[in-house]
């Protein structure tokens, strides 16, 4: 089988590095002459114990043919995810983070209806359980049951957003001090794959086998740019791979609204590089379109995302905004050009999403 050359994964990373550099002195330059942001408004009453960051509940039907042919998967699904933090002072340093939601599994958030293949799920368990400090402004320590960060990469080319960890995180948040938007390390247990309840993972407090470094920074509104460095062990060797990605907000071109583009290159004795880019444009007050193309090669391990895993692939994406807080999704995806069996070949998916935190901050209980 054919594979990108990985020689242009440092070039890439290289140029990403050189445009921070040089940005860095004319930048600093345009965040000193701008005048001081306006403060944030005084949260509201419940909002001073409690941060309400997601609240989603969705339905989808997805069908889902592997490479051989087999349809795997014709079923209709839903799916709950909850995520708050509740504040233990009033000036919010010190909290408690959860995530509740429903699939059992590192890359799953769905459970069966029964409708179609699969017998019906009606799981929900407590993913993400952890405890944060802020001794400092822009400074944040947690620990416990954490999820995973990106930067401006997505799960396409990292972890599935359903994954969860076991450890510490640093976070520093002072771009006027270190120039970079967001600085964080992360030192954590990634494994217990099909375990998603925290409570069934505690035994792994103790154990490190992921380390994770990540930098990130708005080089302008309109641009972002991210890199990172992972380690990950097990009983024999340590695996690093790197990322970079960056995305762009392309309005004025009236082509595109927004580009990105993300890659990694992971070395050790199954070294790889792969990439994905991704475009979407704004077709209509309340439709949006997308899609873009990915190579993941075939050891990556599939604890990416669920619709993507392994292989070179063409996607499309679109949403339909009906209100505030009621969207359909729509994603399609089809393999091509693959030398191994895939299991995600053809795939489909239509999806019913409703936001409640919209219909909270609409009723005026959070911003």
């Amino acid at each position: 089988m054919r594979r990108c050359r990985t020689c242009c994964a440092p070039g890439v990373i290289i140029a990403l590095a050189t445009i921070l550099i040089v940005a860095a002195p004319t930048l600093s330059r345009a965040q000193s002459a701008e005048p001081p942001a306006p403060p944030p408004p005084s949260p509201t009453l419940l909002e001073r114990w409690v941060d309400l960051q997601t609240a989603m509940f969705q339905v989808r039907y997805h069908d889902v043919e592997s490479s051989a042919g087999v349809r795997t998967s014709n079923q209709a699904q839903d799916s709950i995810t909850l995520h708050a933090r509740f504040n233990l002072d009033p000036e919010r340093r010190l909290s408690i983070g959860a995530v509740v939601g429903t699939g059992n599994g590192f890359i799953s958030s769905w459970n069966n209806t029964g409708i179609g293949t699969g017998d019906m799920a009606k799981a929900l368990y407590l993913k993400q359980l952890y405890f944060a400090v802020k001794p400092i402004k822009g400074v944040e320590g947690s620990y416990g049951g954490i999820g995973i960060v990106r930067g401006e990469s997505t799960e396409v080319t990292s972890y599935d957003n359903d994954g969860y960890l076991l450890g510490e995180r640093v976070t520093v948040k002072r771009p006027h001090d270190l120039y970079f938007d967001d600085i964080s390390f992360t030192n954590a247990y990634l494994g217990s794959t099909t375990k998603s309840s925290f409570f069934s993972r505690t035994q792994h407090f103790t154990d490190r086998n992921y380390r994770h470094l990540l930098f990130a920074k708005k080089l302008r509104p309109w641009i972002g740019v991210s890199g990172d460095y992972t380690w990950v062990s097990d009983a024999i060797r340590t695996v690093g791979t790197v990322r970079a990605a960056a995305t762009v907000k392309t309005e004025p071109l009236h082509v595109v609204d927004l580009v990105r583009w993300e890659q990694y290159r992971r070395d050790g004795p199954q070294s790889a590089f792969g990439f994905a880019a991704h475009g979407e444009k704004t077709v209509a007050k309340r439709v949006t379109v997308g899609g873009g193309f990915a190579n993941i090669d075939d050891n990556y391990g599939g604890l990416n995302a669920d619709r993507f895993q392994r292989g070179k692939r063409l996607y499309q994406t679109g949403s339909i905004k009906l209100t505030r807080e009621l969207a359909v999704n729509i994603y399609l995806t089809e393999a091509m050009h693959n030398d191994v069996p895939i299991s995600i070949h053809r795939r489909y998916d239509v999806v019913l999403a409703y936001n409640a935190l919209a219909n909270l901050q609409r009723a005026g209980l959070f911003r």
